[in-house]
């Protein structure tokens, strides 16, 4: 069987059934004026290096349509949020494709506990920064401001498996236009299985049944859809959680693993 056409065939299905992302039209068009904005002035003297998408955070697969019980892929998205601060100072543009409540670019050294550590009255009830803290916050804030205020930084969030390869898929489309320009560093951890939407149960599953019996479908190879056919000119940087499976892979998966420039 031909791996294209099978991917693809297999992405279709996943895509058809998924539940459509929310606000999708309005999310397009902020990606596409993004994109168009520094396509423009990307790799000329005056423009940023490139545009990179950098994906972060783990996904997870929802049971129930109305859901309360979910498979999560845990990631503390570590590896994301810093690589965005040093694609950013390196001169790339970023799209930042994260998970809800993962770690987030130059709040990596900030407090995990409470957000009010940050934070301290003054003798005339003014709020202040401690002075512990008052070095890291001055960088976090001027380095974040300075990314958005410049237009270098698009943040896309995300929770599922369904919103995050609609995004990837928007994001890679919009992308193409890019060519050799475009990047793609993916180190999100991302759901190899799945509960179609369509078979899942419309509520809470109840428990009172006795032991759950449930089957999963294999989330489609959609990186050998992005290298082919969404952004086939893009540089394309892979993470893999061990060099024990990133071995299974450049054995077991010849056409994908040529395709990708880093693992």
């Amino acid at each position: 069987m031909d791996p294209t056409r099978s991917s693809e065939d297999e992405a279709a299905v996943f895509f058809r059934a998924a539940p459509p992302l929310r606000d999708r039209d309005a999310v397009a068009a902020n990606i596409d004026a993004f994109v168009a904005r520094h396509s423009r002035s990307t790799g000329t003297g005056g423009g940023s290096v490139g545009v990179v998408c950098v994906t972060s955070g783990g996904t997870t697969v929802p049971l129930e349509q109305r859901c309360v019980r979910y498979i999560d892929n845990f990631s503390s998205g570590q590896r994301g949020a810093a690589s965005t601060e040093y694609f950013l100072k390196a001169g790339y543009t970023v799209i930042f494709i994260h998970r809800r409540g993962s770690k987030q670019h130059y709040c990596r050294f900030l407090p995990e506990d409470s957000f009010l550590d940050l934070f301290e009255l003054g003798e005339e009830s003014e709020i202040q920064v401690p002075e512990s803290h008052t070095a890291v916050v001055k960088t976090a804030i001027s380095s974040y401001r300075k990314a958005i205020d410049e237009g270098l930084l698009l943040k896309l969030p995300f929770t599922t498996i369904f919103e995050y390869l609609q995004l990837l898929q928007m994001v890679s489309t919009a992308m193409n236009c890019l060519g050799h320009h475009g990047m793609f560093y993916l180190a999100a951890a991302v759901s190899d299985f799945y509960v179609p939407w369509e078979s899942m149960a419309k509520h809470k599953i109840e428990s009172a049944g006795g032991p759950l019996n449930m089957q999963l479908n294999q989330v489609p190879k959609m990186l050998f859809i992005l290298r082919n056919h969404w952004a086939p000119s893009a540089f394309c940087v892979s993470s893999l959680v061990s060099w024990e499976r990133c071995t299974r892979f450049m054995l077991h998966s010849p056409v994908q693993t040529k395709k990708h420039e880093m693992l």
